[in-house]
């Protein structure tokens, strides 16, 4: 059976993040660097884009706002986000919306991909603040974890909160050295395990398996396809609570 659902990985869980005074122009508040302030901050924010499945095929972001134990509103709530390779790109702001008393939330629709972005929080007094986010964005439909290649000697075990995503190309010329990254998530966090991937060509009976290293939150490799033809790079991770497989396919041209 195929996993149909769509999921999202948190990089950044931004909690317990005081707003602080700035210029509330509206250059100001755009101004990416100018995130400073004075006076004693009075209300505690806590921010979150949240690991859920998106079966809406949307994002959510949260916001609570707690003032002296009280959960308190706030002026105005935004976040603004774009992909990390489209700095250049226009920025897409989705203002949230008051939920209930200090619980803010707000939702996008978006493809799969790495993604930065800023919130920006105005208080009830005037006070600008805004700060970093990081996310990635996954798209599973094409995975198979059904596992019913009869070749395979092992029991898989896979967990079902395990999300894995390959960031990699899917087509490449013959004799090209082919740059390979995979990121593997449990439970919303890095999964430390073995992880390599075995390389099957059409026509060559010896299959390579090259292992990959952790570098940030992905592990990468490259591989060498030599023949023209589809070709599968077939992901293995491999700890004491788990034994997945997973196969990508790449078109291997002349």
């Amino acid at each position: 059976m195929k996993k149909t659902t769509l999921g999202m990985s948190v990089a950044l869980m931004a909690t317990g993040i005081f707003l602080a005074g700035c210029n509330n122009s509206d250059e100001k508040a755009m101004d990416h660097d100018a995130m400073q302030g004075s006076g004693k901050p009075t209300v505690d924010v806590k921010v979150d884009v949240p690991a859920k499945t998106m079966d809406d095929d949307k994002v959510i972001f949260k916001a609570t706002a707690v003032e002296d134990k009280k959960a308190v509103n706030l002026e105005d709530v935004t976040f603004e986000i774009w992909k990390a390779d489209e700095k250049d790109a226009a920025h897409k702001k989705i203002k949230a919306t008051l939920k209930k008393t200090g619980s803010y939330q707000a939702e996008a629709a978006l493809t799969e991909g790495e993604y930065e972005g800023l919130y920006h929080i105005n208080d009830k007094k005037g006070l600008h603040h805004m700060d970093k986010i990081n996310f990635v964005v996954m798209n599973h439909s094409h995975e198979d974890t059904s596992h019913s290649d009869a070749n395979h000697e092992h029991a898989h075990e896979s967990a079902e909160n395990l999300a894995v995503h390959y960031m990699g190309a899917t087509k490449v010329t013959a004799g090209s050295t082919l740059p390979v990254s995979f990121h593997i998530f449990e439970d919303g966090k890095v999964l430390k395990a073995d992880v390599q991937v075995e390389v099957i060509e059409e026509g060559v009976e010896k299959h390579a398996y090259i292992p990959l290293t952790l570098k940030e939150d992905m592990y990468v490799g490259q591989v060498k396809l030599a023949h023209a033809g589809q070709a599968t790079v077939r992901l293995h991770v491999e700890n004491d609570q788990l034994h997945h497989h997973q196969d990508q396919l790449i078109t291997v041209t002349k």
